[in-house]
């Protein structure tokens, strides 16, 4: 795949240095700046959530989190471990809340832990979910929205919650039929 956009970038770069080389030149130019201007507002974006999830983890939030969220994720995902329901509670929780890059650690250490009791339906789920979890507050997509000037950066609440729960309502319900035809087919 990056070969198909490299080969784009090169035939284009190379078409617009004949036509207008300016605008090439100062494209590049911008666009890296740009680059670097969002990857700071990520990282900064990101360390607030980290740091929030460290005090979590210190408060017991983690377990309060993870013993509400029992009969959620024992009806999705069957007995685990303790230890894979606290950071299959706390992926859900992260994503719910649009901390996705707090999520991605706790969804890594979820699979681990469910791959070590041979649970492969539950890691189907769980990347299911979280490919497509329900956000209750897309919060890094709405602090970037109102970084870049819009005038309403809260205006996709509403969107972004009915998307993003007919999204996991349809990927849960195809898991779950899938799961079923695959222990029939036993």
């Amino acid at each position: 795949m990056n070969a198909i956009f490299l080969i784009f970038f090169v035939i284009s770069a190379i078409i617009m240095l004949f036509i207008n080389p300016d605008a090439v030149i100062s494209s590049m130019l911008s666009g890296g700046t740009k680059a670097v201007e969002l990857t700071v507002k990520m990282t900064v974006i990101y360390a607030v959530w980290l740091g929030i999830a460290k005090i979590m983890e210190q408060t017991g939030v983690n377990a309060k989190i993870s013993k509400f969220l029992k009969p959620v994720n024992r009806l999705l995902f069957g007995k685990t471990s303790p230890e894979a329901e606290e950071f299959i509670a706390m992926n859900m929780s992260s994503n719910m809340l649009g901390m996705g890059g707090i999520a991605t650690p706790m969804g890594i250490n979820a699979v681990y832990e469910l791959d070590k009791q041979g649970l492969d339906d539950a890691i189907c789920m769980l990347l299911v979910i979280t490919s497509t979890s329900i956000e209750l507050m897309p919060t890094t997509v709405i602090s970037l929205r109102s970084d870049y000037g819009s005038v309403s950066p809260a205006s996709i609440f509403l969107p972004t919650l009915l998307s993003t729960f007919i999204s996991t309502f349809c990927g849960i319900l195809l898991v779950k039929i899938f799961t079923k035809r695959k222990k029939e087919k036993k």
